[in-house]
């Protein structure tokens, strides 16, 4: 039985985007996807997914509450298969680290961060998210 693909969703802080992005990708592949999330910033290591999308993930079928935030490293690069940003800063971010030779793609044409926003910014990631998933990973 060969492993499954390995998938690792990066955004800031571990703490909005790459959380609900992670859960939605793991969820739609069935089982086929072993998905994981990380920050680039230490910010929220250890802490829950913001309460606003831990509530607007709940509102679309989604169960955060389990997330603790992750800050990623040089063990969880060797660990994936893909990496994937959620949007271009991002990116360039995982790129300094991961160097030129390791392709980092973004989710859709990136994923407008809700931190600082209402319950309406945060359901309309949610709803960016399931948007680019589906385009992103077809399985």
């Amino acid at each position: 039985m060969s492993r499954r693909r390995r998938v690792l969703v990066v955004c800031k802080g571990n703490h909005c985007r790459s959380p609900i992005a992670a859960l939605i990708i793991a969820e739609r592949s069935g089982g086929a996807l072993d998905v994981r999330s990380a920050g680039t910033r230490d910010w929220h290591v250890g802490k829950p997914a913001h309460p606003l999308m831990i509530e607007a993930a709940s509102a679309f079928g989604y169960d955060l509450t389990g997330h603790r935030g992750r800050f990623l490293d040089e063990g969880l690069l060797r660990w994936a298969d893909d990496v994937v940003a959620v949007d271009d800063e991002t990116a360039l971010a995982v790129e300094a680290i991961v160097g030129p030779d390791r392709p980092v793609r973004i989710l859709g044409s990136g994923i407008t961060d809700p931190w600082g926003g209402g319950p309406e910014a945060f359901a309309a990631a949610v709803l960016e998210i399931q948007e680019a998933t589906a385009l992103f990973y077809a399985v």
